[in-house]
């Protein structure tokens, strides 16, 4: 009896947040996927990649200073070495930092010196995902040939999807997600557990996030 009542709960707990994804969560996001991708490629046609001067850094430092100037400093987090974090989710592993994070959104930089490979994961939210240097491959499970996402362009994880992906090392991209926020911490927390047991990043996560996140909602009224 207990089990079904729990089996009941969230499936009406499902329900409604299912439902307000579509009416109620929108009216909370600021940003726009297209808007975010055209800033992307407007900072892409002031660095030229295949130039001894290029600098990875650089661009991502102009792409948060951009978002900044759009968005405004109260919503896009600084640029600081020692906010990098890694992460590992899915079997993959990479770096990022967080640029904004409420209970609707987040925007980060991610990407990976090394290279990775793994589960893009089941998510509550839809996932952009613009790359900024390298690339990004990824296939759905019926596919026999990958999609690749180069320079510029943004791929689209829809809500409840899942896809396998790569990254070949020195790819970093610009990832905004959109929807339940909160649903998709446990997968980016869970492998601490399973396998990597670095708990020191978990807590510097856990604090980066939920102190983004307080801000914003407390601070700026940003659910």
């Amino acid at each position: 009896m207990k089990i079904f009542s729990v089996t009941l709960l969230l499936g009406v707990a499902a329900y409604f947040m299912n439902t307000l994804y579509t009416t109620w969560l929108p009216r909370n996001y600021i940003f726009d996927p297209i808007e975010v991708n055209q800033l992307c490629n407007d900072v892409l046609s002031k660095h030229n990649s295949t130039s001894e001067n290029f600098s990875t850094e650089a661009l991502l430092r102009d792409v948060r200073d951009a978002l900044a100037t759009r968005y405004g400093d109260e919503y896009i987090n600084h640029y600081l070495d020692e906010e990098w974090i890694f992460n590992n989710a899915g079997g993959a592993m990479g770096q990022m930092i967080i640029l904004h994070a409420s209970i609707s959104e987040y925007l980060i930089l991610f990407g990976t010196a090394v290279g990775t490979e793994g589960h893009t994961g089941v998510h509550f939210a839809d996932d952009y995902f613009t790359i900024l240097h390298g690339q990004q491959n990824a296939a759905l499970p019926w596919a026999l040939e990958k999609e690749v996402y180069l320079p510029g362009m943004t791929h689209h994880l829809q809500k409840g999807h899942v896809k396998q992906y790569s990254m070949p090392g020195g790819s970093f991209s610009l990832e905004l997600a959109q929807g339940w926020i909160p649903c998709m911490l446990p997968f980016g927390f869970l492998d601490t557990f399973s396998s990597t047991l670095d708990f020191y990043t978990l807590g510097k996560t856990v604090y980066l996030t939920a102190r983004d996140m307080g801000k914003n909602l407390i601070k700026n009224g940003k659910f």
